[in-house]
């Protein structure tokens, strides 16, 4: 999670409760969006010295917003510039589908259109999200940096770049969910003959 909490923090200066916001619309199936889990995170961001905050009151409140250090910057640099093993992906949950064997075929039936409903609920959240971004979004996104110096400064020269990786990660859980989406649709049809 703190890689993730980096590279928000890369973009933009937040507080804990924005960072959460954040996760929750874009990131779920990345991380949890729990409060503590965050503030921990944090907590051993600012230990390492790769965030840091200013406090500011907003409305008679004492608020504190992060922003990544240079040695934060640089972390979030070399964790990126490690390939990504794409294959590594660790899910208990796919124990459930090795044993399923265990069950009766209506109690298989059953799990399995579950799992086709919730992953095309996810889906669809998906595609609200992409339905969101028009060119005007992620031209707003651009203009941001423009009003922050110290975070313009770094993303001024892949400004484009950084905005189309982020939209082209959507576009990949949106194919992903679609691709186990079929597969499950193929698996309720040959749970029928197994």
């Amino acid at each position: 999670m703190e890689k993730l909490i980096l590279g928000i923090l890369m973009l933009k200066r937040l507080t804990v409760y924005e960072i959460r916001a954040v996760i929750k619309a874009n990131f779920q199936s990345m991380c949890s969006d729990s409060l503590g889990s965050i503030q921990s995170a944090i907590k051993r961001l600012l230990e390492a010295e790769m965030v840091t905050f200013s406090e500011y009151v907003e409305k008679s409140v004492n608020k504190k917003r992060y922003s990544i250090t240079e040695k934060g910057r640089k972390e979030l640099i070399q964790w990126i510039q490690i390939p990504a093993d794409i294959s590594n992906s660790k899910n208990m949950e796919l124990g459930k589908l090795l044993f399923m064997g265990m069950l009766s075929i209506e109690e298989r039936s059953s799990l399995i259109d579950e799992i086709i409903s919730k992953l095309e609920e996810d889906l669809d959240e998906l595609f609200m999200i992409q339905s969101a971004t028009t060119d005007e979004e992620k031209s707003k996104i651009l203009e941001y940096w423009k009003t922050d110096p110290k975070y313009y400064g770094f993303v001024s020269e892949n400004s484009r770049q950084i905005v189309e990786y982020q939209y082209l990660t959507l576009q990949y859980g949106i194919d992903i969910t679609k691709f186990n989406i079929e597969w499950f649709k193929s698996l309720k049809e040959r749970n029928l003959i197994i």
